[in-house]
């Protein structure tokens, strides 16, 4: 497989994601997912100047299956990055086979978030998410940096039930 990474973060390609991720898991190119990037015309030019040299390909949901089939299948490696994780809970209903994790960087503070540790702070709808991609199989890790502790859907959830 040649997906390094399948990644939640809230700003997608930033300083962290280019400085620290493509060191700790090397990529050629990054391929972004969600219709609501894919159809900002100035946040698609932004996230291309913050790749640098990388080649950045940025779809809507419909477009991702053949986009993603199609990167895991070439000899290339590329990170899959999304600003939400219900965007990979679509992905998982419509079948599509991205790997095994979902790391889970910021996803900050916004209306009716609960907070739940540094830059995680997720609504009804991210748990819904999160609980779908478990269903599916999908293990996932919140982790800020490469070199942080990873955390486990379980803890996070714990959490978030608390504070309901």
């Amino acid at each position: 497989m040649t997906i390094s990474v399948v990644r939640v973060d809230d700003r997608v390609i930033h300083g962290q994601t280019m400085t620290r991720w493509t060191k700790a898991r090397p990529v050629d190119g990054i391929l972004v997912v969600g219709d609501n990037i894919a159809t900002d015309t100035l946040r698609r030019k932004v996230l291309k100047a913050a790749a640098n040299d990388l080649k950045v390909g940025i779809y809507t949901v419909a477009e991702a299956p053949t986009k993603i089939k199609k990167g895991i299948e070439s000899k290339k490696r590329f990170f899959l990055i999304s600003d939400s994780p219900q965007t990979f809970s679509k992905l998982a209903d419509m079948g599509v086979e991205f790997g095994s994790v979902l790391n889970v960087g910021p996803m900050n503070t916004r209306a009716g978030a609960k907070v739940l540790g540094r830059t995680v702070a997720i609504d009804q709808a991210d748990y819904n998410a999160f609980e779908n991609l478990e269903k599916h199989g999908i293990d996932v890790q919140f982790q800020l940096l490469p070199d942080d502790e990873i955390k486990r859907w379980k803890t996070m959830k714990a959490k978030y039930d608390e504070m309901s």
